[in-house]
């Protein structure tokens, strides 16, 4: 029998903690974007940049993505509260996997060969991403000028 040491059931429940508030993140933003393009095709395809933005600004999802963004920011800041950013932001970019998928769905949006082939590599990457540490510093880290105060530097 190996004798390694068992991993603090804390750091088990601050990652799932981390992993719910990511895959929320992801849904949000999901949700926004594809509520964002809705309001926005009501917009003619003439239609020049002022008279797109009165169209999409006067649409009721508009005002959902709005919301939907306001919940993902605090979502967000819960997250980076636990994880660090250079772990959650790559992870978030499942959200254009989602977002591609769903929008060919409702949107009969095409998916050439290559854009295929970049969702592909995105989900490599938080393969290889999600398989590393959520977090590299304590809590208690202080920032790199903050530490430099506290030594007596300027």
């Amino acid at each position: 029998m190996l004798n390694r040491p068992i991993p603090d059931s804390h750091y088990f429940r601050q990652r799932r903690a981390v992993w719910i508030g990511l895959a929320l993140t992801i849904a949000l933003d999901t949700a926004a974007q594809l509520c964002w393009k809705a309001a926005a095709a009501h917009a003619p395809e003439s239609a020049g940049m002022l008279q797109i933005l009165a169209t999409t600004f006067r649409q009721p999802l508009f005002l959902v993505t709005v919301a939907l963004f306001i919940c993902m920011f605090f979502n967000w800041m819960a997250v980076l509260s636990k994880a660090d950013l250079s772990y959650a932001q790559p992870i978030t970019a499942l959200g254009y996997v989602s977002v591609s998928v769903i929008a060919a769905i409702w949107f009969h949006e095409d998916i050439p060969v290559h854009r295929m082939a970049g969702i592909v590599m995105i989900i490599s990457g938080v393969w290889f991403i999600s398989g590393t540490s959520h977090r590299t510093v304590t809590g208690n880290a202080q920032s790199p000028s903050k530490a430099k105060r506290c030594e007596g530097q300027p």
